[in-house]
């Protein structure tokens, strides 16, 4: 399990939902698909953010077709994807426990039903929320994390978000989440260059679970999936 790292700023916390990424956290990463998206759209400045490189296209034309060409990458990728390994454990230990269960990500819904639909069991697959990009401002921007608390009718530090990307742990912070990092062998550079913005990293989403158990003072009930 990760390190506690800032565990002193999470005393106190009882978590009450979780907010996952998708791309990178529900499911292994695809590190190809990012630079893919910006060769397709012909984007080759790094420091620019791809969605809002396309928002500010010219004309209404120019940005269909960028995200046309975006959304046929996100298309490989869906048709490559594999569940995160811990992933069906940890969403079971959700769902028995009552801790409600949230997607926020800058992909489209349908990657999302994707997920849900071939890699979930049907009784841990619904999610009160799944925010995509169509709600703006997106991540790292802290609006869709604190929307999905308004709606849940909770603080947002109440809330915990997941990611494997600085979008995700630059919102969660920003929120007042506790952050969680999974790490993989592509995104080391946000706990050395960002490491204040990452309550705990974690290498499996099943580790996830014994977190939430310290942070609810093990209220929570043991319950592993059985495959």
């Amino acid at each position: 399990m990760g390190r506690l790292n800032n565990f002193s700023r999470m005393n106190n916390r009882v978590i009450k939902a979780v907010v996952f990424d998708m791309d990178g956290t529900m499911c292994i990463p695809q590190p190809w698909m990012f630079p893919a998206m910006r060769s397709a759209v012909g984007l080759n400045d790094k420091s620019i953010d791809i969605l809002t490189y396309i928002d500010e296209l010219p004309t209404e034309a120019a940005r269909t077709e960028a995200n046309l060409r975006i959304e046929e990458v996100e298309e490989k990728a869906m048709r490559e994807m594999l569940p995160q390994p811990g992933l069906v454990e940890l969403l079971e230990f959700l769902t028995v426990n009552n801790i409600s269960k949230n997607i926020c990500t800058r992909n489209v819904i349908k990657p999302v039903d994707y997920l849900l639909t071939r890699f979930i069991p049907k009784d841990y697959s619904k999610f009160e929320h799944i925010i995509t990009r169509d709600f703006r401002p997106t991540k790292p921007n802290p609006d869709p994390l604190l929307h999905i608390a308004k709606k849940l009718n909770i603080e947002s530090n109440e809330m915990m978000m997941i990611g494997d990307s600085f979008d995700d742990m630059k919102s969660g912070r920003s929120a007042g989440c506790v952050t969680v990092l999974l790490k993989n062998h592509v995104n080391g550079n946000v706990l050395t260059e960002h490491d204040k913005l990452v309550d705990t990293a974690v290498n499996s989403l099943s580790d996830v679970i014994k977190i939430v158990e310290t942070l609810n003072g093990h209220q929570t009930e043991i319950h592993s999936y059985q495959h």
